[in-house]
Parts: structure tokens; C-alpha cells; sequence
């Protein structure tokens, strides 16, 4: 069958088209892919920034960690435990009155404490 000149360009045509679409609809699910990865990135991104930004749990540090002031109003409270050897204690409950701002109440009863540590002076 021999094919005029208007109908092989409207098949061309239709070719053209039909190639088109798949190069758009290729390119479209990269973008998709592409951008799905990306959210994926920054989930994990900020995931990791918001784990790092949560202070550990106070009975996670450790008395000569450098942020063993988180630990002072629970100790003061009685939630979490003073160091066991009575220097350790004293320099920890020193440590609380210097590095910490406490209540008034706070305060007090940590000055009462202190006192009760054998060989430990005043803050």
C-alpha cells in the first residue's frame, strides 16, 4: 500500500507525539523519584538534628561528664542518686551550687545535704 504525503505526516506526527509523551511521563518520574528521595534526605536530616538537640536522660550522665549539671535538681529531689564515695559527693553537690541556678527551697535543701557530707565545707 502506498502512502500519500499527508497521511505519513500525520503518522510522523502521532510518532513524535507518542515519543514525547514518554520522554514527559520519563522525566516526570525522575522528578518524582527525585524529589520523594530529597523528602526522604531531609526527614532524615531532621530526625538526626532533633535526636542530637535532646538532652540524654539525666541518669544516662555521668557526675564528671561536662553537662552533670543536668542532674543537679534531681539529686537535690531525690530522683536521682549523689555519687556513693563522700569526696565525689561533695564536689558534685559543690559543682550543683556553683554550675546550677536553683530555687530558693532548692537551695536550701542542697545546703542541707552538703552538710551532712563528712569533710565537705561550705559553698
Amino acid at each position: 500500500m502506498q502512502v500519500g504525503r499527508p497521511l505519513m505526516i500525520a503518522r510522523l506526527g502521532r510518532s513524535c507525539k507518542v515519543n514525547n509523551l514518554q520522554k514527559d511521563w520519563t522525566s516526570d518520574m525522575r522528578g518524582s523519584y527525585r524529589r520523594t528521595f530529597q523528602s526522604v534526605l531531609l526527614t532524615g536530616a531532621a530526625l538526626i538534628v532533633t535526636a542530637g538537640a535532646t538532652p540524654a536522660p539525666e541518669s544516662v550522665i555521668r557526675w564528671d561528664a561536662k553537662n552533670a549539671y543536668l542532674k543537679c535538681d534531681g539529686a537535690i529531689d531525690g530522683t536521682v542518686a549523689w555519687p556513693s564515695a563522700p569526696r565525689a559527693a561533695c564536689v558534685a553537690m559543690l559543682m550543683c551550687a556553683n554550675e546550677r541556678a536553683l530555687s530558693a527551697e532548692r537551695h536550701r535543701r542542697l545546703i542541707e545535704q552538703i552538710r551532712r557530707v563528712p569533710g565537705c565545707g561550705e559553698p
